[in-house]
C-alpha cells in the first residue's frame, strides 16, 4: 500500500505549517516546545528490547482510556513491552504516570507528524510487531508505511461521527486506503461500525468504549467520601468544560442563593488561570484546589461557594465529591465528554444539546433514568437545584451505578483481537 503522490508531497510542505502551530499553542501551554526533535524526525527513536506493542493515543483523554487495555496486554504478555506515543503535552504526562507503573515496560516518544519519510524512519527504528491506533487518528503515510514493512495495525476502540464521515469521504482516494489498511477496525457501537465500513474498513467489529472501563482511583475516592461529610452541604458538578461553557454558568451561578457547593472542574489545564478569574467574577467565595486551599471551609461559608478543580489526574475525585453532575462538553458544540466516570461514583448527569462523541451512550443513560437532557446551562442549574430538593437522589444515583455496570467489558472484548493479531504477529517473527 502506498498514499497518493500529491498526499505524499502535500503532507511534506505543510512541516513548517506544524512548527507554526506548535509555537503558537506554546503561548498558553509551554509544554508543546518540549521534545520537539521528535515530532520532526530529528533524533533516533528508541530501538526494542524486547518484543514490542506500540500503541498511539493522541491526547489525555485516549491515553486515560489506553490504560485498561495496556493493563491487560502486559497481564496476558509478560515478555512484551510497550511504546506508547502520543500528540499532546497532557496525553505525555498521563503516558508517564502508565510508565511509571511497568518500570522498564513503557517507552514513551512523540509520534512524528504524518509525512511518508517521518513515518518510514519512525517505524524502521521502533521496530514494533504491531501497533494499536486509539479511536480516530487514521492517518494515511503512517498506515500505508506500516504496512509496506508488514507492521499489522488494529483501530481500537474505534469512532466516527457522521460529521468526521462526511470529511473522509470527500477525501475518498486517500483515506478508503488507509481505513482498510487496518488489520481489524473494533468499533465503540454499531453506527460507527456502519461509517467505519463505508469509508473502507474491512475487519469491522463491535466491541463497545474502553473509555467506559476506566476504573475510579480508590484512595481518591475514599478521601472524596471523607471529605463530603466536612462539607456538609450538597455538592453540583460542572465536569470537563471546555472553552466557553463556563461562561454559560457564571450567571446562573452568581444569581444563586442555594446553600450548595458547586464543583467546577475545566478539561484542559492551559485555561486553569483564564476560569479561575471569570468564576472570581461571579463575587462568590471561590476555593482553589491547586493552591492548597482546603475544600471543607465551605462548612463555614454562608451561602453559595464554587470549588475550583484545577488540578490534574484527580478526576475520580472530584466525581466521587458530586451528588450531581452537569456534563461538561456538551453545552458548547463539543459532542460532550464521557459521562461514565461520575456515573460510576453514584452522581446522575445532566447532559446539555451536543453529545454526538457520545451519543449511544447518553441515549442509553437516558433510557435507564442515569441521565437527563437539557436544553441550556440556565436549564442545567434549574434541574440540578431541583434534584437536590425532590427526594429522588437516592434512586437517580442508583440507576446511574447500574448504567456504568452495564457498559463494561469493552477492554476484555477489544483484547481478545489484539491478543489474536500479536500471536500472529509472534509466530512470525520466531
Amino acid at each position: 500500500m502506498t498514499t497518493p503522490i500529491f498526499y505524499r508531497a502535500l503532507t511534506k510542505m505543510a512541516l513548517p505549517l506544524a512548527r507554526i502551530y506548535l509555537k503558537k499553542r506554546a503561548r498558553k501551554q509551554p509544554a508543546y516546545l518540549e521534545h520537539w526533535d521528535e515530532r520532526f524526525g530529528e533524533i533516533d527513536y528508541p530501538a526494542p528490547k524486547r518484543p514490542r506493542l506500540w500503541l498511539h493515543a493522541v491526547s489525555l483523554g485516549e491515553t486515560n482510556a489506553a490504560r485498561a487495555l495496556i493493563d491487560a496486554f502486559f497481564e496476558g504478555y509478560d515478555e512484551a513491552e510497550l511504546l506508547l506515543t502520543c500528540m499532546t503535552p497532557t496525553g505525555r504526562e498521563a503516558g508517564e504516570k502508565i510508565a511509571a507503573a511497568y518500570p522498564g515496560r513503557v517507552v514513551q516518544c512523540y509520534l512524528p507528524y504524518d509525512t511518508a519519510e517521518l513515518m518510514g524512519k519512525f517505524f524502521d527504528q521502533t521496530r514494533p510487531l504491531m501497533g494499536v491506533v486509539m479511536e480516530t487518528e487514521v492517518w494515511p503515510n503512517m498506515v500505508a508505511q506500516a504496512s509496506i514493512r508488514g507492521i499489522p495495525l488494529v483501530l481500537a476502540n474505534a469512532r466516527e461521527s457522521e460529521k468526521s464521515a462526511r470529511q473522509a469521504r470527500r477525501f475518498g482516494s486517500v483515506m478508503k486506503p488507509a481505513f482498510g489498511g487496518f488489520e481489524a477496525v473494533l468499533a465503540q457501537s454499531e453506527a460507527d461500525a456502519v461509517r467505519l465500513k463505508e469509508l473502507g474498513a474491512r475487519t469491522v467489529h463491535v466491541c463497545g468504549s474502553v473509555k467506559f472501563d476506566v476504573k475510579a482511583d480508590p484512595l481518591q475516592s475514599k478521601a472524596a467520601l471523607e471529605l463530603r461529610k466536612l462539607i456538609a452541604r450538597p455538592i453540583i458538578l460542572v465536569a470537563s468544560t471546555r472553552d466557553g461553557e463556563e461562561e454559560m454558568f457564571v450567571e446562573p451561578l452568581s444569581k444563586t442563593v442555594e446553600k450548595a457547593a458547586v464543583l467546577v472542574v475545566p478539561r484542559h489545564p492551559q485555561r486553569f488561570e483564564e476560569v479561575f478569574g471569570l468564576l472570581k467574577s461571579t463575587g462568590l467565595p471561590v476555593l482553589c484546589r491547586s493552591k492548597g486551599e482546603d475544600f471543607a471551609d465551605a462548612s463555614r461559608i454562608d451561602g453559595p461557594v464554587i470549588l475550583y478543580g484545577d488540578t490534574m489526574g484527580e478526576m475520580s475525585f472530584y466525581c466521587a465529591l458530586a451528588d450531581v453532575c452537569i456534563m461538561g462538553g456538551s453545552f458548547g458544540n463539543y459532542g460532550s465528554q464521557n459521562l461514565i466516570e461520575p456515573a460510576a461514583a453514584g452522581a446522575p448527569i445532566l447532559v446539555g444539546p451536543s453529545s454526538f462523541n457520545f451519543a449511544k451512550a447518553v441515549d442509553d443513560a437516558v433510557e435507564m433514568g442515569a441521565a437527563e437532557r437539557v436544553r441550556n446551562a440556565a436549564d442545567a442549574w434549574r434541574t440540578a437545584v431541583g434534584w437536590l430538593h425532590d427526594g429522588c437522589l437516592p434512586e437517580r444515583s442508583r440507576r446511574a451505578l447500574e448504567f456504568a455496570h452495564s457498559y463494561t467489558g469493552a477492554s476484555a472484548r477489544q483484547m481478545r483481537f489484539i491478543g489474536e493479531i500479536w500471536e500472529k504477529a509472534r509466530s512470525k517473527m520466531s
